[in-house]
Formats: structure tokens, C-alpha cells, sequence
């Protein structure tokens, strides 16, 4: 009967990639303008009488000073660690951990971006793990332990998503490239995004974590893992940044547009965060690695190019990001929505005044072999919609130079 021959025909099919789906928890986030001054609830709610804060450069601005502040007049005693950097590194990942097994802390509070707050989660892990070595948690679920110890994160970028996403960016400073740590025990407890704080950064820096939240949208949307859950937060993300990031770049007391990068950027998170990313991440953890160079902008370097390459295999999806940039997609072809959003993408790395290429932050023709080994051995990898091996990869860098 046909009946039967469709059934046994539907039965017989084989799922092309990835038929079953992950959704990846994210923590409990304090957001608003004023959301820093209840971080002294937040610490004492999680168990916190003691706490470790680890930062990156934030030291002196009053930032620290200020959360302290807030800290004590809650009744929770904190001490500092500030020896972590930019692409945090193996050796303060060890480092820290160190300092929170002496035994006086029973929390940990990260203050700053996705560096500081990268850092932290690898600590936790180290910590939890009594001290084994950061590097054996590259790759995915590698703990064997729950977390010891809890993690408030509190953000000062719109960018990274760290703050509620479980992934962990360490440089492994032997081998000189980024690894992504990726379990849900990197997962901060709770989180607090006070635009009063993002408010402090730079008008560069406004415009590279911009770029890297939109960048974390548009490979999440994209992504082969094609989890659809994703795409509401990734494409309203993409609005959001469309929106709001020149204002925000441009003038960074335009407190509107920097509460809505807040959202903006976190809603990005939530996207990548169970639907993976793509080679533009792969690239910038690889130069990362290599050049210390800055996360956000090699993703802003990365993304046109990257886009181009990735649009043949997914041009629906594409069409979806045109139309959430604002895009009338309704005479023309996926294909051809596609390529106006790109445009969209390159004229806003125009108005933000993004001009560096790879080659201004270092590469050089030696170098690409060792990036593009690495970069196409990143898990990042697994999400791009097209295929992405060694020689594919180089040809994409040596394009970015």
C-alpha cells in the first residue's frame, strides 16, 4: 500500500547532520541602570562571606572600589586578584586558582569583560578540579566535577556574553593559540549588567564588542547545528545592533543606546550560547593566540569576508538577518538578501571607522600555515555551514590580510 512504501521510505532516510539538538542553560541576570548597587544581595544570596574579585586592568577606576564598597556594606569581605590580562592566559588561569585554594574564599566575583570573566570560569574549574591543569579542559564537557565554589559575574562590555554563555576562552601560551573551554560548569552562578558600567568603556571599544555580540548572532543564526531556538534572541539581537551600535560608539553618553547594546549582547549570548558559533571565532581565537590581538576586533575584521564564503549554504537564513536589519526582502531573492545584509555589515564597520586588516595587527605570510592548523581545529569550527579545512582556511586568512 503507499501508505506503507512512505512510511518505510521515511524510516529508511538518513538525518544529513546533527538531528539532535542541545539547549544550554544560562544563569539568572540582574539587569538595568543601578543593577551593580544590589551585587552586595546577590554575593550573600549565593553563600558569599568572603570573596575573591578577579579583573582585568579595571583596577583604579573606581569600578573595583566602588563594588567593594557595596560588598562591605552588605557584610561581604573581598580581596582582589588583578594579575590576569587580555586573552587571559594559562599560567594566571593557575595562578589564580592558587590564590582561591588558600582556603579564605567561599566566592568568586569577576568584574569587567569577556576576558575577566573567561578567566574566572577557567579559575572555577581549576579550583573545583583541585588544581588540575587549565589545558585538559579544552574541548567539550571535560569536567568530572561540580563546581566548588560560587560565581557572581558582573559585565562591563557589550560583546563576549560571557557572562551567561558556558564557554571559556584561555590562550594556551605554549602553543600560541586560544582554546575554547565549553561545559556548563563554566556557567556563571548569577550575572548583572548595570549599563551604568558599560558605560565606562571607550568608544573603540564600544564598537569592537559590538561587532563581536553581532558576530556572535549572525554565526549562531547561521550555524549548521541549526538550533532554532536560537534564532528569535539572535535576530532580535541583530536589530538591537543596527539600531544602536553608532550611537552608542559614537556617544558614549547616549545612555539609551548603551542599555540597549546590554540587551543586545546578552540576547546574542543566549543565541550562540546552544547553537555554536563559526570560523570568524575560530580565526579570532587563532590571532588571539598568536598576536594577543583584540577579540571583538578580529571578529569585525573576519565577519564580511567569512559571511561571503558561508551565504551559498544557508541563504534563507541569511534572508532572516536581512529582514531583522531592516531589509524589504519581498521581490528579491534569498540570495540577493543576503548580500545587501552583508553590505549592511561593511558599511557598519565603515561607520564605526573599522579599517584595520589582519596584516595591520601582525600576520604575516610565515604565519598562516600555524593559524589556519589551529583555526580549522577549532571547535568553533564544527558550526560553520560550510565545510572549512586547512586550505579553505588559509585562503580566508590570507583574505583578511
Amino acid at each position: 500500500m503507499p501508505h506503507f512504501r512512505d512510511v518505510k521510505r521515511t524510516l529508511s532516510l538518513e538525518p544529513r547532520e546533527y538531528p539532535i539538538k542541545m539547549q544550554h542553560a544560562y544563569p539568572s541576570v540582574n539587569i538595568g541602570i543601578g543593577a551593580h548597587t544590589m551585587v552586595g544581595n546577590d554575593a550573600k544570596a549565593l553563600g558569599m562571606t568572603n570573596a575573591l574579585i578577579v579583573t582585568t586592568g579595571l583596577k583604579g577606576t573606581g569600578i573595583i572600589e566602588a563594588i567593594q564598597g557595596v560588598l562591605k556594606h552588605a557584610g561581604v569581605a573581598s580581596e582582589v586578584f588583578d594579575k590576569a590580562t587580555p586573552n587571559p592566559k594559562d599560567y594566571e588561569v593557575m595562578e589564580g586558582a592558587k590564590v582561591l585554594a588558600s582556603g579564605k574564599f567561599d566566592g568568586m566575583i569577576t568584574i569587567g569583560g569577556g576576558s575577566t570573566t573567561d578567566c574566572g570560569k577557567a579559575i572555577k574549574l581549576v579550583y573545583s578540579h583541585d588544581g588540575q591543569d587549565v589545558r585538559s579542559f579544552e574541548g567539550a564537557f571535560k569536567c568530572t566535577k561540580k563546581n566548588k565554589i560560587p560565581h557572581l559575574a558582573i559585565n562591563t562590555t557589550s560583546g563576549t556574553g560571557s557572562e551567561v554563555s558556558c564557554f571559556s576562552i584561555i590562550n594556551h601560551t605554549e602553543k600560541m593559540y586560544k582554546m575554547a573551554l565549553f561545559d556548563p560548569n563554566c556557567t556563571p552562578s548569577k550575572s548583572v549588567n548595570d549599563p551604568l558600567l558599560h558605560q565606562c568603556m571607550s568608544s573603540n571599544l564600544a564598537a569592537y564588542t559590538g561587532m563581536d555580540a553581532l558576530t556572535h548572532a549572525v554565526e549562531a543564526i547561521a550555524s549548521r547545528l541549526c538550533v532554532q531556538s536560537a534564532y528569535g534572541p539572535g535576530l532580535w539581537a541583530i536589530t538591537e545592533i543596527f539600531d544602536n551600535l553608532r550611537q552608542s560608539a559614537s556617544n558614549r553618553n547616549n545612555i539609551k543606546a548603551i542599555e540597549q547594546m546590554v540587551w543586545a549582547e546578552m540576547a546574542a549570548a543566549y543565541s550562540f550560547n546552544s547553537a555554536g558559533l563559526g570560523i570568524v571565532h575560530s580565526m579570532a581565537h587563532a590571532m588571539g593566540g598568536l598576536y594577543d590581538s583584540p577579540h571583538g576586533l578580529c571578529n569585525a575584521i573576519a565577519l564580511v569576508d567569512v559571511c561571503r564564503l558561508n551565504l551559498p549554504a544557508c541563504p534563507e537564513r541569511f534572508a532572516m538577518m536581512a529582514r531583522a536589519a531592516g531589509i524589504d526582502t519581498r521581490s528579491i531573492s534569498d540570495m540577493k538578501a543576503g548580500e545587501l545584509f552583508i553590505d549592511m555589515i561593511q558599511e557598519l564597520k565603515d561607520d564605526l571607522g573599522i579599517t584595520t586588516k589582519f596584516g595591520d595587527l601582525g600576520l604575516q605570510e610565515k604565519d598562516l600555515d600555524g593559524l589556519s592548523k589551529f583555526a580549522a581545529a577549532d571547535i568553533c569550527s564544527e558550526g560553520n555551514p560550510i565545510d572549512i579545512g586547512f586550505d579553505n582556511m588559509r585562503a580566508v586568512f590570507k583574505g583578511c590580510m
